[in-house]
């Protein structure tokens, strides 16, 4: 009897935690939403101190049931952080704007660890300084995906796919895929004009909504939420870890599969039609001769520009769904399972005519305004997903490949390969080849990388027939010669300076050029 009144009464306990964590959740998703209110392309000013406000009336509601003794001796602190909060509304001298807003949060956090009894030195100790370092940096940081397995609890809890029928779990599937095309459609029609005329020409679907700002605005709502809830979460759970977690993680070890694969499947289904749609644009416009042309005023180095980092977090938001059903649905055997084998298969293929669309239009683009670091290394960004996929891709079929495994040796032999490639010279080289096309260069850009392009870039002040364009680079090489005269110290023998140092006393450049 004792044992049972023991278990009824945990099991409220975690009924009671999951309840809280619940508020908690939905108090930071408000912040969060407020949040993208007051400040996304706006001039701070009664907006901060109404964002405090919310934030301390947050606080204070969640913590109804917690430290009542420390509320009325530790409430002063709060004075001079509204005060420094109002100042904002108030005044606009620019450097205590800067400096505000840098001491409130630093502020508010000590004024937090006060109030919630999480301090273990008094607030005059030079140890406390140490404390709120820590939860400026570390505490919000720490928790930041649990809002995750908050959610992640509440459908294992509550959602209980087994009592739904078919037409349920389909309900369900369609549900999660709204919930992902959300997100994904704007970004999709971010990418591609085309394929954003032919989702504005549905009625009322998009109206009033600016798609260029959806997904930032949505990014930042995500991202605040998270770090106030794992802040506010550290605060109410100090030293409580230690049952739940176990419990929670043994929980999630032992029943982790809770999706239904009816349910998956459908939400799959729909994903795939719409990128099965995206994809034959694609075919149409980029991979093909663009014989239906481009927008009105749009040229086709602005068309391949314009969606390539949209297509990217695609690729990665695709790579994360397949990861996610791949561990989540349950495995039983049916046909149902290699339905969704199947349809995750698909997907990953998706992703990779959507990572070669990327691919094409960076290229396109590099091929009209020419190559520089950041346009080479998402080249091998892309080819690193690659990868990822074609281990992904095998998973699936494959439930016993040690997906982890892979991912870390593709990471450490990715790396490190980027690292030997010698990105410069590939940047050089290619630059110089689209100036021999007739294209346009930049010799400031290229002189200022490493001194492993100096070779080539010799080469080119001696070869070129456009004496004003050897004329710079000789001056820059000549610069480089004098900044190499100066390191002689045997501990700071480099095979590239040397090979610099060598062809340039080899060509004769001369030093005086430089002044």
């Amino acid at each position: 009897m004792d044992q049972m009144n023991s278990q009824a009464a945990e099991g409220q306990g975690e009924g009671f935690a999951r309840k809280k964590q619940g508020y908690l959740l939905v108090s930071a998703l408000m912040l969060g939403l407020l949040f993208n209110v007051l400040f996304y392309g706006k001039t701070l000013g009664l907006s901060y101190p109404l964002y405090i406000i919310a934030l301390y009336g947050v606080l204070f509601w969640n913590m109804r049931n917690h430290h009542r003794g420390h509320f009325k001796r530790n409430l002063l602190p709060g004075i001079p952080i509204i005060a420094l909060a109002f100042s904002y509304l108030i005044y606009s001298n620019w450097i205590f704007s800067v400096l505000n807003f840098l001491v409130i949060p630093i502020l508010f956090v000590a004024h937090t660890l006060l109030l919630t009894a999480n301090n273990r030195h008094e607030w005059f100790k030079s140890q406390f300084l140490a404390e709120i370092i820590h939860g400026v940096v570390a505490r919000p940081l720490a928790n930041c995906l649990k809002p995750f397995a908050v959610i992640a609890e509440f459908a294992q809890s509550r959602l209980n796919l087994r009592k739904l029928g078919a037409v349920g779990k389909v309900l369900a599937g369609l549900l999660f895929a709204a919930v992902l095309l959300i997100v994904i459609v704007p970004l999709l029609a971010s990418a591609d004009d085309i394929f954003r005329r032919l989702v504005e020409g549905i009625p009322n679907l998009f109206r009033g909504i600016s798609l260029g700002e959806f997904v930032p605005r949505l990014l930042i709502v995500a991202a605040v939420t998270c770090l106030i809830f794992s802040y506010l979460w550290s605060l109410f759970n100090a030293g409580t870890k230690s049952k739940e977690a176990v419990s929670n993680s043994g929980s999630l070890t032992a029943g982790r599969a809770f999706l239904d694969p009816l349910t998956v499947s459908t939400m799959l289904v729909l994903l795939d039609l719409l990128y099965a749609f995206f994809i034959a644009i694609q075919f149409s416009y980029l991979f093909g001769s663009l014989k239906y042309g481009l927008p009105q005023n749009f040229t086709y180095a602005q068309y391949a520009r314009k969606g390539f980092f949209e297509l990217v977090v695609i690729t990665l938001i695709n790579l994360i769904v397949v990861l996610g059903t791949m561990r989540y649905v349950k495995v039983s055997g049916s046909r149902l399972n290699k339905v969704v084998n199947v349809l995750n298969s698909a997907l990953v293929v998706s992703t990779f005519v959507i990572l070669l669309s990327a691919h094409v239009r960076m290229s396109l683009y590099e091929a009209v305004y020419g190559f520089t670091y950041l346009r080479v290394l998402t080249h091998a960004f892309m080819g690193y997903l690659f990868l990822l996929l074609l281990v992904t891709l095998g998973k699936i079929w494959r439930p016993t490949v040690p997906l982890l495994k892979f991912y870390i040796v593709i990471s450490l032999a990715a790396y490190t390969l980027l690292n030997y490639v010698n990105v410069d010279s590939i940047i050089v080289k290619n630059n110089i080849d689209r100036y021999n096309k007739g294209n346009p260069i930049d010799i400031l850009y290229l002189t200022r990388l490493s001194y492993d392009v100096v070779p080539m870039l010799a080469d080119f002040a001696q070869n070129t027939p456009d004496q004003m364009l050897a004329g710079q680079l000789e001056k820059e090489l000549a610069a480089k010669k004098q900044a190499l005269a100066k390191e002689n110290d045997w501990q700071s023998f480099n095979i590239s300076r040397y090979r610099a140092k060598r062809t340039l006393a080899e060509r004769g450049f001369d030093i005086s050029q430089a002044d």
